[in-house]
């Protein structure tokens, strides 16, 4: 997939309203909201996205049975979070959502929702 970065094409307004979303649902402060656009799909991108001691957590346990747990809360938040915006990513890229991927980074604190276009 050849992926471009659309970050321009996407208004200031509806980054504020998917930070919104991830705040009001999991809580922190991530201040930024990337957005890379390919042929295929359009991953939404958000650094910062977790507490440092849900990172320090995942760090520290050796067995992975919390960040097992942790990785599906934040997975099962975030692709409830990403569905609600499908709309606006068919608006923005004119394609139809077929699926929404969650995917969280529990050692960098990112949460990355992968929308797939239909083919």
């Amino acid at each position: 997939m050849n992926m471009q970065e659309s970050e321009k094409n996407l208004p200031s307004r509806i980054k504020q309203q998917i930070l919104e979303a991830w705040e009001a649902g999991h809580g922190g402060t991530p201040d930024q909201v990337h957005m890379l656009q390919g042929e295929d799909g359009m991953a939404l991108i958000i650094p910062k996205a977790l507490y440092q001691a849900e990172i320090d957590l995942v760090k520290r346990e050796s067995s992975g049975g919390g960040g097992r747990v942790l990785n599906q809360y934040l997975r099962t938040l975030l692709h409830t979070v990403a569905t609600d915006f499908s709309p606006m990513i068919e608006e923005i890229s004119q394609q139809k959502v077929e699926e929404v991927v969650p995917l969280i980074d529990l050692r960098a604190g990112w949460a990355i929702a992968f929308f797939r276009f239909r083919k």
